[in-house]
């Protein structure tokens, strides 16, 4: 390779095209982190140049500024085409610059400062002589992905064209305003714009440099673009999974598809909903960076850990040589099964199974439940049902007996590998048969028995928030049958739901004690009911607000004109239980309390059922061939 410092005039003077490859992520700089302190810099040599100016006394050596480094490659090009190269590193920097250019143009062109205007837009556009017709866009200094063209080309527009920007929020969009209005703050608008703006591009052209390396034939461009960006922690995993990937397409002799596989396949997973952050655990991670670690896992069928996605990613697709295009494909399609399997479950059980581990965090049971439903392995439907009641149960049971999830990792790993061992018409009875034959305590599903123990132990409420939304709204949705009136599922992780305690914990001013002849036994009862099960049920928060620690009568009214939830309406506002307290005075107190629970119980065990196995008896030891749980190092930990 070819190293040195050049200033931005040998950059941009020359007819020259600069094309990002399909490899790279779209833009993403912002106005705090790089577009102001590189305004900064360029700001403080175009005030030098000012100030020389002012004071005649040109400088033999003025200061120079350095904007950073680009790394470019030499590309074979058509005889019809101006010279080009590849930017391997540095396209947002160029980018921005390009767009700084356009933007000082603009402030020259209203300025009046038509010398200024001129020799921006000679940085922006190459000669048109030199342009054949076959390839007008060679006319152009920079040519962007595709994702951000539309955005590029209106940000460096000639002046005079008042057409709207394609999507105000995109970066590209949002630099142009931000340099455009800090530029025009610079210059003013008063006679002395025309100097101060030609003074700008004095200063861009003699003070401002670059660090350019230029690669040979034989140089790694991956090697060096992950030296450069990897080892920095400036790009995302599935930045640098994307960049391989895309690098290998070219390798492969398939060069010629890459921008269809990027504009067909990867484009919408460089959109802003791809690169939110979500929280797991105490961690923050790009939410595509997730989805890919869950892909991997299926494919390897062993926990890859997001933390270091890339480097088993790069492991895997190299060892395997698999074929870039078709991986590019599979992660596509991954991604919109997750998007789908959560805006659009395809089964109403489906829809209760998902929104359970979508409220409870439990992240680990997505590589099961993505293989599950994939269309690669086309698991029959009815197996599909076996396998969602199973994992539902499995997690439920679990969860409510206040279980460890420090072990799913392994447990849901080894699942998905007897899951894509068996037959597809096998697969829902293999993971359950899985499931039911986990003996370490660590991993037991709970029986009939430790399953209704939980659930009448005395301080249910003491479960954490998410799981016991997830209890109620499982049993809410389950009562939802064809019979309902209304049949629309609800959500566990919806914000507007509260935990309402009918009996309050507050209770002692309008919930008095009825005399008794042992008032601390009553006492004890009293307490053990305001947390129990029965006592529990799901209001929208503002309604829980404004009941607060009301008295019986005041909350019966406000929940019979406001609540429509089935675990409310048919077991609070109704008889609890109709079978097992028939003669229900319309009272809520500890005895209709314990109706309630016992009426809660007899659906949960209908709802989350568990196989009968032969042997009941746990012991201490895993499967042999699993792993050792290392939460922190594999897939994003569960968190309820």
């Amino acid at each position: 390779m070819q190293a040195g410092d050049v200033t931005l005039k040998s950059v941009f003077s020359d007819n020259h095209r600069y094309e990002i490859p399909m490899f790279q992520r779209p833009y993403v700089w912002a106005a705090d982190r790089e577009w102001s302190p590189m305004w900064d810099d360029i700001r403080a040599a175009a005030n030098g140049v000012v100030q020389d100016t002012t004071d005649d006394s040109w400088p033999d050596e003025p200061p120079r500024y350095f904007l950073g480094s680009i790394v470019v490659k030499t590309i074979q090009r058509n005889p019809q085409r101006i010279d080009g190269s590849l930017l391997i590193d540095g396209q947002q920097r160029l980018t921005t610059l390009q767009i700084l250019l356009a933007a000082a143009r603009a402030v020259a062109a209203v300025a009046g400062a038509e010398t200024a205007a001129g020799r921006f837009a000679a940085w922006l556009e190459n000669d048109a002589a030199t342009v054949h017709d076959n390839f007008p866009d060679d006319r152009h200094k920079l040519w962007p992905l595709p994702q951000d063209r539309d955005e590029f080309l209106w940000a460096i527009r000639p002046p005079g064209d008042l057409s709207n920007c394609p999507d105000p929020l995109h970066q590209v969009c949002r630099a142009r305003v931000w340099f455009e209005e800090a530029i025009a703050d610079w210059a003013g608008d008063g006679v002395d714009a025309d100097d101060r703006l030609t003074a700008l591009h004095s200063a861009l052209n003699d003070r401002m440099q670059v660090a350019m390396i230029t690669l040979e034939k034989t140089d790694n461009a991956q090697v060096i673009f992950e030296a450069l960006n990897h080892r920095g922690v400036e790009l995302s995993q599935s930045d640098l999974i994307k960049n391989l990937l895309f690098r290998l397409v070219e390798d492969q002799g398939q060069r010629k598809e890459a921008e269809s596989l990027l504009v067909n396949h990867w484009l919408p997973l460089d959109s802003r909903r791809w690169r939110l952050d979500v929280t797991s655990g105490r961690i923050t991670r790009n939410r595509l960076d997730v989805v890919l670690a869950y892909w991997l896992t299926i494919q390897k069928q062993s926990a890859v850990s997001v933390e270091h996605l890339f480097d088993e990613f790069k492991t895997w697709v190299l060892d395997g040589s698999h074929n870039a295009a078709d991986v590019i494909k599979a992660v596509r399609e991954h991604a919109d099964l997750y998007d789908r399997l959560i805006d659009d479950p395809p089964s109403h059980e489906a829809a209760v199974l998902i929104d359970h581990v979508v409220a409870t965090k439990t992240n680990t049971v997505w590589p099961l439940l993505l293989s599950l439903f994939s269309q690669d392995q086309a698991v029959p439907k009815s197996e599909q049902s076996v396998a969602v009641s199973a994992i539902g149960s499995y997690l439920m049971r679990r969860g409510v007996c206040g279980l460890t999830t420090k072990d799913y990792n392994n447990i849901f790993v080894s699942t998905l590998k007897a899951s894509a061992a068996a037959e597809a018409a096998e697969t829902g009875a293999t993971i359950r048969d899985t499931l039911s034959g986990l003996r370490a305590e660590s991993r037991w599903w709970p029986s009939d028995s430790e399953f209704v123990g939980a659930l009448i132990g005395s301080n249910f409420y003491a479960l954490s928030k998410p799981r016991i939304r997830a209890f109620f709204v499982g049993i809410e949705n389950r009562l939802r049958d064809e019979q309902a009136e209304d049949e629309s599922r609800i959500e566990a992780d919806n914000g507007a739901l509260n935990i309402e305690h009918v009996l309050p914990q507050a209770w002692r001013t309008h919930w008095p004690l009825a005399p008794s002849d042992d008032p601390q036994k009553a006492l004890e009862v009293r307490e053990r009911a305001v947390n129990a099960l029965g006592n529990l049920t799901l209001t929208n928060g503002r309604l829980n607000s404004k009941m607060r620690n009301s008295d019986w009568a005041t909350k019966r009214t406000a929940l019979g004109a406001k609540s429509t939830l089935l675990i409310t309406t048919s077991s609070i506002l109704a008889s609890p239980g109709a079978s097992v307290l028939r003669d229900w005075d319309g009272e809520w107190d500890e005895s209709a309390i314990d109706a309630r629970t016992i009426w809660l119980v007899s659906l949960a065990i209908s709802t989350w059922p568990r196989p009968e196995v032969e042997d009941e008896s746990l012991d201490d030891q895993s499967d042999d061939d699993d792993e050792p749980s290392q939460d922190a190092d594999d897939l994003p930990e569960d968190d309820a």
